[in-house]
């Protein structure tokens, strides 16, 4: 969905969309007030959204050559390579970092260090060899300008852009009319909820931690 169509169902959800079948012009009553104040509130409804209900993954493969004479991504930092977290970097992923080997093994690992929001410290034996670390993390979402172009396409999944409006349209009118607040906002949280991520198993293998692949741990 785009900036155009979401602006459109906020005011169609006002009433000030129409008047006897004609647009409403942006110089008739509080018509441009309104749009004005759209931009700002789709905005807050997608970064909530972003960081609660429905987050939006990324993989990133982080890139460290010991050999190249510059680099400006990763440092060395004791025994361990601290690499920069893109600016969009939200949170983790967890369960999700892999590193491949150089035989194309691919194994979950843990070993890892948030450093803020802003360093991933990972142990430089992790990366030697030809190793390659993957991670899987949450980003903030893109964002609209202060005027948004109607082409503009709003950031995560489709089926989050149809809560946008009633978050919206809900704080337009929160001054004006305590019931149409209710009732978009209502709406907004009811959606919210209905998109949330089912509950899903997973299957993952784990180190032999006991020896159980060399036999019982009770034998002597």
């Amino acid at each position: 969905m785009n900036y155009g169509q979401v602006k459109n169902q906020v005011l169609q959800l006002l009433n000030q969309y129409t008047v006897a079948g004609t647009p409403v012009a942006p110089s008739y009553n509080n018509q441009a007030d309104y749009l004005n104040r759209i931009p700002a509130l789709v905005n807050d409804a997608v970064q909530e959204i972003a960081t609660t209900t429905r987050k939006i993954q990324e993989v990133l493969t982080l890139d460290y050559d010991p050999s190249a004479e510059e680099h400006d991504t990763w440092d060395e930092f004791g025994d361990r390579i601290r690499f920069v977290l893109p600016d969009d970097f939200y949170q983790f992923k967890t369960g999700d970092t892999f590193v491949v080997t150089d035989d194309g093994v691919t194994l979950h690992t843990g070993r890892f260090q948030i450093e803020g929001k802003k360093y991933l410290l990972i142990p430089k034996k992790e990366l030697e060899d030809g190793r390659t670390y993957t991670i899987t993390y949450y980003r903030y979402p893109r964002l609209l300008g202060n005027d948004p172009a109607d082409e503009d396409e709003l950031d995560n999944e489709p089926e989050t852009h149809y809560a946008v409006p009633f978050y919206a349209a809900a704080f337009l009118v929160i001054h004006d009319d305590a019931f149409l607040f209710s009732a978009f906002y209502n709406k907004y949280e009811d959606k919210l909820a209905k998109m949330g991520p089912g509950v899903s198993a997973e299957l993952r293998s784990v180190a032999d931690s006991f020896g159980f692949s060399r036999g019982s741990v009770y034998d002597t």
